[in-house]
């Protein structure tokens, strides 16, 4: 088997370079690995440039849930083959690692390589965002400040603290943008919109009861976003793991989610990492798949 090991030096601390080091070296007992260590985005799209001419099994990204996404954009715009026996494989070296959750999968080493030598995938849908593509959410507005002003120098030392008191921050300071949203006939203005391929949110908090394997996009459009009602979401998922049984925000499976910012820039945050500033953005089910291993 030829793989392809990419790991993401930005996204994690000398704890999981070990873990990487150690997966890496039995991989490579009984396979072919060209493994790769990244500190840029520049080296990283040097290496899937040339990905499809060397004829890889498998692709398996060391580093966060914005790693993986990462991958997935740069394979589809170099024109990738996604064919039916290619897979991606994770080693969940980064912040949250949702997709950890997501595959059933845990850190320790002999099992991590077990998941990486099968030939167990699943199929994952991708959402089309614009013209790029998530597998697991994106935050129009509140969330998506706080990621945007997160330093990642600072994320790879705090990890999971560092969400934790930016997202303190911008509860204190809270200031909320309308954006007009549209889907089914339907038009709302909004503070915060987020739509979700994944079960879980911040962490390994479940808002739903879909996942990445299920064909469904759910969109929740917070119309009114005030401190007291954040607490109350907040407490609601901890308590019930389902955002669609609050009556204060509209839940829709549309496939086709327009958004407007009336002219203002507006952040934006895919599977937990930043995706600009933009003024109009659409959200759809698209066709292409990815199998991941699990």
């Amino acid at each position: 088997m030829h793989y392809c090991l990419i790991y993401n030096l930005n996204s994690s601390s000398g704890k999981k370079v070990k873990l990487v080091n150690k997966i890496y070296e039995k991989l490579k007992i009984n396979n072919t690995v060209d493994f790769f260590k990244t500190k840029s985005e520049q080296e990283a799209k040097k290496i899937f440039l040339e990905f499809k001419n060397k004829n890889y099994d498998r692709l398996i990204v060391a580093g966060g849930d914005g790693s993986v996404s990462f991958a997935i954009n740069e394979l589809i715009k170099n024109d990738f083959d996604f064919n039916e026996n290619f897979a991606i494989g994770y080693i969940p070296a980064g912040t949250a690692n949702l997709l950890q959750a997501e595959l059933s999968i845990t850190k320790k080493v002999n099992d991590v390589c077990s998941v990486l030598t099968s030939n167990n995938y699943k199929q994952s849908n991708l959402i089309k965002i614009n013209e790029n593509y998530f597998f697991l959410m994106a935050g129009i507005g509140w969330d998506a400040k706080i990621v945007h002003s997160i330093d990642t120098r600072v994320k790879k030392i705090l990890g999971k603290i560092i969400f934790g008191l930016k997202g303190f921050q911008h509860f204190l300071f809270m200031n909320n943008n309308k954006i007009n949203v549209s889907f089914d006939g339907q038009n709302h203005q909004a503070d915060w919109i987020l739509s979700s391929n994944t079960k879980y949110y911040a962490g390994h908090y479940k808002i739903n009861e879909t996942n990445i394997f299920e064909k469904k996009l759910i969109t929740y459009i917070f119309k009114d976003l005030t401190r007291l009602k954040l607490l109350y979401y907040v407490i609601q998922i901890i308590l019930y793991g389902n955002l669609s049984r609050i009556s204060s925000v509209i839940t829709t499976y549309s496939n086709h989610i327009k958004i407007d910012s009336n002219s203002q820039n507006i952040p934006v945050q895919i599977d937990g990492d930043n995706y600009g500033n933009h003024q109009q953005i659409h959200i759809q089910l698209s066709d292409k798949k990815i199998n991941f291993l699990v």
